[in-house]
Order: C-alpha cells, then sequence, then structure tokens
C-alpha cells in the first residue's frame, strides 16, 4: 500500500514542482543550445535538439496541467492566485522553489524569444539566396523558339509593363 504523504495532494503538488523545475533546467540548457547552433549557421545539427524541445515543451505542459489539478483538489483556484494561496501555508522550501520555477520560466521565454529571432535572420537570408538564384537561373534558362540562348534586356520581358 502506498504511503499515505504520497496520496496527499500538498505533497504531490511540491513534488510536482521539483519535477517541473528539473524540466525546466533541462529546457532552458537546451534553448541555449539552440541559439549556440544558430548563432553557428549549424542548421542540421538542430532537428534532433527541436525533437527533444518538443518533447520537453509536452512534458513541461503535462506537469503544469497536473500541478493545477493538485490546486484544485486542495479546494485553490488555478494559476498563479492558487499557488500564492498554498504557498502562504506550505514553508519556505516551496516558496524558493516556486520563485526558481518562474525565474526559469522568465529566462526560457527570453532564449525561445532570442531564438526566434535568429531563426528569422537565418529564414531571410535564405530567402535572399534563393531570390539570387532564381533570378540567375531565368537569366541562363531563356531560349529562343529555336533553342538558343536569348539575351534578355533590362531584367524586363518585351511586351509586359
Amino acid at each position: 500500500m502506498a504511503h499515505s504523504s504520497t496520496l496527499n495532494p500538498a505533497f504531490l503538488l511540491g513534488n510536482t514542482l521539483s519535477e517541473e523545475i528539473r524540466r525546466l533546467e533541462e529546457f532552458v540548457v537546451l534553448l541555449k543550445r539552440e541559439q549556440e547552433l544558430l548563432t553557428r549557421g549549424d542548421i542540421e545539427a538542430l532537428l534532433p535538439l527541436t525533437e527533444n524541445k518538443t518533447s520537453l515543451t509536452n512534458q513541461l505542459a503535462a506537469l503544469a496541467q497536473a500541478r493545477e489539478g493538485q490546486l484544485e483538489r486542495l479546494g485553490l483556484a488555478r494559476g498563479r492566485v492558487g499557488m500564492e494561496a498554498w504557498l502562504a501555508s506550505s514553508g519556505e522550501d516551496n516558496t524558493k522553489a516556486w520563485q526558481k520555477l518562474l525565474d526559469l520560466a522568465t529566462e526560457a521565454r527570453g532564449l525561445n524569444v532570442s531564438n526566434g529571432k535568429l531563426i528569422g535572420l537565418h529564414l531571410q537570408h535564405n530567402q535572399q539566396a534563393f531570390a539570387i538564384l532564381m533570378t540567375a537561373t531565368n537569366r541562363a534558362m531563356n531560349y529562343g523558339p529555336d533553342g538558343q540562348p536569348q539575351a534578355q534586356l533590362g531584367g524586363r520581358i518585351l511586351g509586359k509593363a
């Protein structure tokens, strides 16, 4: 039979909070690695990282949902209001843990925004390179009805405005 403290919602909430912190720490490390790869331009190394990122995101969402359910089982509101009510009576260790979770979440959010900007820059660079290649390809691929290469004047097709 399970120990009674393992069935106690307050005990479970403390454990969930600890697990969330562990997963969020992993997530921050992953985001820092992602930023490093994006900065270096090592795009191929991002694929396995993206799979891990998706997995951790799903785990974090499940833990947050579990925390919300545990708050409800304690008769508390969901979200920050419920957490603050629980923390008021749960002790300093849990209060420190909650603050650590909030700090990690803020750090993860900042890294994610920065990484999004880096990805945007890579996309912009790739789109510009693609446009240059397409222009060069279009110039190289213009042939007349006789199969001979045709010079294109000024980049506009005659007869078009």
